[in-house]
């Protein structure tokens, strides 16, 4: 396990902006998640690249983004297809790997490799343990890790394998809305036609359909492109996310906090692509989405306290 030093737990400023002790013992355990997987993916020959906001801080600040509260990693298609299947029998039994391929209730286009299944609520004691283990930190957390598909090369193709993933993507979205325009049969119906796929309408719809979508975004050989890309991204955001392929063809190793770790040696595109030209100045200090990710956590573990108090009353 990686070793991190009692200092990097305690509250401290960063940037003009205040990362509390819960955030420092969650980074740890992210980073100890971090750690894990690199071992894993480097056993078996598989290359991971730190992305999005952590390729950023890596970069930037030779760690976490002060206001940032999660880890990204990216890895291309095919391997993550087998990385998912090597974590979940390698990592520790209390460790979990969750993506709609792993577990039918996964409704998330990528994966989650976290470090318990479960938050401790304070009712286990296997929980306590892990709890103990972890720097004494109850919190579900870990890092989301992101395919990579190749994108056509030809502007027509990609115009028409983009449209459908957005299609695709927008039905496993929304099921719901769809189902209840009356649409959500005839939009279906047209995808099935067009990809050859036929998906069950059962309990786990919403899974089927994230498939799907991933089946189109599997569409491009590598010989056909010469980018690629986070396939929601293109459905998601109006600016163009595409990566140069060659950017990843070597790979550099950069600090980040106590650790080591590897990013593309394109960096500065892909940091450009996704941020602008001018990601290495910092905007005004401010939270990143949903931040801290643990408030819905700490929320649950308060009402069982409180719960369990007004139990001993009555």
């Amino acid at each position: 396990m990686l070793s991190i030093p009692e200092e990097f737990y305690k509250a401290e400023v960063r940037n003009d902006f205040y990362i509390p002790e819960p955030m420092k013992k969650a980074w740890a355990i992210q980073m100890t998640m971090l750690d894990l997987t690199l071992g894993i993916a480097k056993k078996h020959g598989i290359q991971l690249w730190m992305d999005y906001g952590s390729l950023l801080g890596t970069v930037r600040h030779r760690g976490y983004i002060p206001w940032d509260d999660d880890i990204d990693i990216c890895v291309m298609r095919e391997d993550y297809m087998k990385l998912i299947e090597i974590l979940k029998d390698e990592l520790p039994d209390y460790c979990n790997v969750y993506s709609f391929y792993t577990d039918e209730k996964c409704l998330q286009p990528k994966g989650f490799v976290s470090n318990r299944h479960v938050i401790d609520i304070g009712i286990s004691e296997d929980e306590a343990k892990l709890t103990a283990m972890y720097h004494n930190c109850p919190y579900v957390t870990g890092l989301d890790l992101y395919p990579l598909d190749y994108v056509p090369q030809d502007s027509q193709q990609w115009d028409y394998v983009r449209n459908l993933y957005s299609a695709a993507y927008s039905l496993a979205m929304n099921p719901d809305q769809y189902i209840a325009s009356g649409e959500f049969e005839d939009y279906l119906t047209q995808i099935e036609g067009i990809t050859g796929k036929k998906i069950k309408r059962d309990e786990h719809l919403q899974n089927s359909l994230w498939k799907l979508a991933d089946s189109i975004a599997m569409m491009t050989k590598r010989s056909e492109s010469r980018h690629i890309l986070w396939y929601p991204d293109s459905a998601m955001r109006k600016n163009d996310m595409r990566r140069k392929l060659s950017w990843y063809s070597n790979t550099l190793t950069m600090p980040f906090e106590m650790m080591e770790v590897p990013v593309p040696e394109g960096y500065d595109g892909v940091l450009s692509t996704c941020y602008s030209a001018n990601y290495m100045t910092p905007r005004r200090a401010k939270a990143a989405h949903g931040y801290p990710f643990y408030a819905e956590q700490d929320r649950k573990i308060l009402l069982h306290n409180y719960l369990g108090k007004m139990k001993d009353v009555f």
